[in-house]
């Protein structure tokens, strides 16, 4: 699973003189800024997590660190784990991306 657009791929929020022009029928949605805010966040940081085994990875498979059968085996588990990390970080952006997407800009003044 690859990761969601970037969040300069979506609308960002609207700024008050955006919101300015909106229709005295329509406000600026609180519930968008703040997915936004999250998805900038979480994007911006989720590498971090997505890398997080890399140096275990290359420590076993680029060193002598441990040879053997044992080792081959822990490698190997340790290799589906880092996928399983990626796959969770890609799906933590992925929900939050949809949320955004399915979340109006505005909303009707009440």
């Amino acid at each position: 699973m690859a990761p969601p657009p970037p969040p300069s791929a979506v609308p960002p929020p609207l700024d008050s003189a955006a919101a300015s022009q909106l229709p005295p029928t329509e406000r600026p949605n609180p519930a968008y800024r703040e997915l936004y805010q999250a998805y900038a966040d979480a994007y911006g940081g989720i590498t971090r997590l997505r890398d997080a085994l890399d140096p275990a990875v290359r420590t076993l498979n680029e060193t002598d660190a441990w040879l053997g059968p044992e080792a081959r085996q822990w490698g190997g588990h340790l290799d589906a784990n880092r996928g399983s990390l990626r796959k969770a970080a890609d799906r933590i952006l992925w929900d939050i991306y949809d949320r955004l997407s399915a979340t109006h800009r505005t909303i009707p003044r009440a």
